[in-house]
């Protein structure tokens, strides 16, 4: 069995919609340089995405700012910081909108746009993928447990 375990893994690493353990190095989180924070908790992020939370700790209020729910950048940030797929935060969604709660983020066409964005908007918090180029007016906050 020792010997067939490595390759089991990779069959499995192989299988669409099988997830292995998402690394936080599959994104950056960025805020507008202005934005004193340098790093936050992984469950105060979680907090800011579903507007459980929904001011910095200055009393201004967060635009958080979503890729597409087809994006794999996205899917690692949901599994890592939700703990949860992005179809289960959509659902999330429908039912804060259904019960007049909540509106989900706004959402961008891609990484480019999402940094546009934070670059533009100083309450702003976003995420692009690790290798993404970081542009004027933007930087990356650090993530703690």
């Amino acid at each position: 069995m020792r010997k067939r375990m490595p390759m089991i893994l990779v069959l499995l690493a192989m299988l669409p919609g099988i997830a292995l353990a998402q690394d936080p190095a599959e994104f950056k989180v960025i805020v507008h340089v202005s934005n004193p924070l340098d790093s936050i908790s992984a469950n105060d992020l979680s907090r800011l995405f579903l507007k459980k939370e929904v001011e910095w700790p200055d009393g201004s209020t967060v635009v958080a700012v979503d890729l597409p729910p087809d994006s794999s950048v996205r899917e690692a940030f949901s599994l890592t910081i939700h703990g949860r797929k992005v179809a289960s935060i959509k659902s999330y969604w429908q039912r804060q909108i259904f019960a007049g709660k909540a509106v989900p983020p706004t959402e961008r066409a891609n990484e480019a746009e999402v940094l546009v964005f934070v670059s533009r908007n100083p309450k702003a918090v976003g995420y692009i993928g690790p290798s993404f180029p970081i542009i004027e007016n933007v930087k990356v906050l650090e993530i703690t447990d």
